[in-house]
């Protein structure tokens, strides 16, 4: 059965209409709305990421829910068809990145070792660590703020 697919939900509309932690956590690069530059689309993918670290996530509805795979599985389904959309060259390196260290991550205990695996992710991308905690706290703050 195929996965149904919000875009109004996420990054399409003028102004997202959402309380998801993930999108509330990255702040806009520009004057546009929404997901315009493929360094804003790598933020996104990092904050999924570190949404993930946890184990827990805000979905749109602003309940604070397990994050599953299932979950996992569908936001990254909006990044796939975002990048699809937008940088049909690029994103397959970004979703391939957090996708590896998303597993990496499911095997280790420890909070501190997930985010530095996170910064190690951050790093790749480009994104300055002091950023990346940043983005971190503001996804956490949603959950236990």
């Amino acid at each position: 059965m195929a996965r149904t697919y919000y875009p109004h939900i996420y990054f399409e509309a003028a102004r997202p209409r959402t309380r998801d932690s993930v999108t509330q956590a990255v702040s806009e690069t520009d004057r546009r709305p929404g997901v315009t530059s493929f360094e804003e689309y790598k933020r996104v993918a990092l904050a999924q990421l570190l949404d993930y670290i946890d184990g827990w996530t805000v979905n749109h509805r602003n309940d604070v829910v397990p994050f599953t795979l299932k979950k996992w599985q569908g936001r990254t389904l909006v990044l796939i068809r975002l990048g699809k959309m937008k940088w049909p060259r690029k994103y397959q390196k970004i979703v391939d990145l957090i996708n590896h260290y998303r597993r990496r991550i499911s095997k280790t205990k420890s909070l501190q070792a997930r985010i530095r695996l996170a910064m190690e992710v951050a790093r790749e991308l480009g994104i300055s660590e002091k950023e990346a905690m940043q983005i971190l706290r503001r996804v956490r703050q949603r959950k236990f703020g």
